[in-house]
């Protein structure tokens, strides 16, 4: 007769505690180099996700194209502190409340060569809500923070650190339905990378 005293579940989890493979070795993966001009290569990629980019000597020049193309009667939200948007963070106690968002400015942290993606996360957006909520999405992203490939851009990330991260390639679109490429599906129309530096 079985031991009463031992639960049906004890049991299922002590069989497969017994039946765990042998941990093996990860295999070491190779960082593969972009064949190319990374910022050619990057913003190729990026354009065929129907995103943009606007290049600049420096972020001074990028904050003043910023400032000569926004329509500051627009609801913008800015997580970059040389550019004041026209509603704060306090505004946006709610993270609902970032419907309301028409344009969204921030940093992004690294981009791919390989993908055309920029990595993002929290802190660099300010509110991520305001991004994937607004209309049109800007991006500042420094020259020397274009990585080669994926696994280079991953092995440089420390993806724990923030509450949200993601890379972002393009406006949000989908192909779903009928196969027909319809841009800004679910979220922003528009994303324009404003890479910066020499």
């Amino acid at each position: 007769m079985a031991d009463e005293t031992i639960s049906s579940r004890d049991i299922i989890l002590d069989k497969i505690r017994q039946s765990k493979p042998r941990l093996m070795p990860l295999p070491d993966v190779p960082l593969f180099p972009y064949p190319g001009d990374l910022i050619e290569g990057f913003t190729n990629h990026l354009l065929g996700f129907d995103g943009k980019c606007q290049q600049f000597d420096s972020r001074a020049a990028a904050i003043d194209w910023l400032n000569a193309q926004l329509d500051r009667s627009k609801v913008i939200f800015s997580s970059v502190p040389e550019y004041q948007g026209t509603i704060s963070l306090a505004d946006l106690k709610d993270p609902h409340d970032a419907h309301n968002v028409e344009i969204c400015i921030g940093e992004g942290v690294l981009g791919v060569a390989e993908t055309g993606s920029v990595w993002v996360n929290n802190a660099t957006l300010g509110l991520a809500a305001a991004a994937l909520l607004s209309t049109d999405l800007y991006l500042l992203l420094p020259k020397e923070e274009l990585k080669d490939g994926l696994h280079e851009a991953y092995a440089s990330l420390n993806i724990r650190s923030h509450q949200y991260g993601s890379f972002y390639t393009g406006p949000s679109a989908t192909a779903d339905i009928e196969a027909i490429h319809v841009t800004g599906a679910q979220g922003e129309i528009s994303l324009t990378v404003l890479l910066y530096g020499s």
